[in-house]
């Protein structure tokens, strides 16, 4: 994994030269991911949270684009655990800095929510009897993104991406905390759709990338 990260991290600086003149993303840009994140909590040695995170793309602007992304729990290891269902949805907005070529670097603001409910260890420490209700709650979430797309050709693209998710699920227990810093890297796709455009070649271009 490790190495897998470190190649990523280094492939925007083996772009050909001829593509350095201009930024490749632009508005109308319209990607998609499907792929495994981990979370680590930072509240807590409760293991490793690992999802089945999806999230689809699209570039109002140049430099600012639209995002929605469902996170579908699948487990922890490496501890414990808190929780025996934990899924989490977002939408929010990407700002991407302004760049000279098909590296594309970003930042973002992502209010979102979970779908938790408490593993059974979790509750019998609390002290409550077995029958406890254990509700599966519904609890506000909010988190900061930041990574990169590197658009390799004109049908996929390369990312690695940080977001760190900050939230409390509170039920009949006390409160238990939802911070985790989630990261993921991978492939992405993309497609250009625009009123005038839909296609895997960017407008206005007839060079092949």
């Amino acid at each position: 994994m490790q190495k897998a990260a470190i190649i990523l991290l280094c492939l925007p600086l083996f772009a050909n030269a001829q593509n350095l003149n201009k930024q490749y993303v632009d508005k109308g840009l319209l990607r998609a991911q499907g792929n495994i994140a981990l979370g680590v909590p930072t509240y807590t040695s409760a293991g490793i949270n690992m999802y089945l995170v999806g999230d689809l793309e699209y570039y109002v602007e140049n430099n600012v684009s639209i995002k929605g992304s469902i996170n579908y729990y699948l487990g922890s290891f490496g501890g414990s655990g808190n929780f025996k269902m934990n899924h989490s949805g977002f939408l929010g907005s990407n700002f991407h800095f302004r760049t000279h070529s098909h590296f594309d670097p970003y930042v973002g603001v992502f209010p979102g929510y979970a779908v938790g409910q408490l593993n059974e260890k979790v509750v019998a420490l609390s002290g409550l009897e077995p029958q406890s209700s254990n509700p599966v709650v519904l609890s506000p979430l909010i988190s900061f993104a930041g990574g990169f797309n590197y658009y390799a050709n004109r049908f996929f693209s390369l990312f690695i991406n940080a977001q760190y998710v900050i939230g409390t699920h509170l039920s009949d227990v006390a409160p238990v905390s939802l911070n985790e810093l989630k990261v993921s890297f991978g492939l992405g796709y993309h497609i250009w759709a625009t009123k005038k455009h839909i296609g895997f070649r960017k407008p206005g271009h007839q060079k092949r990338y």
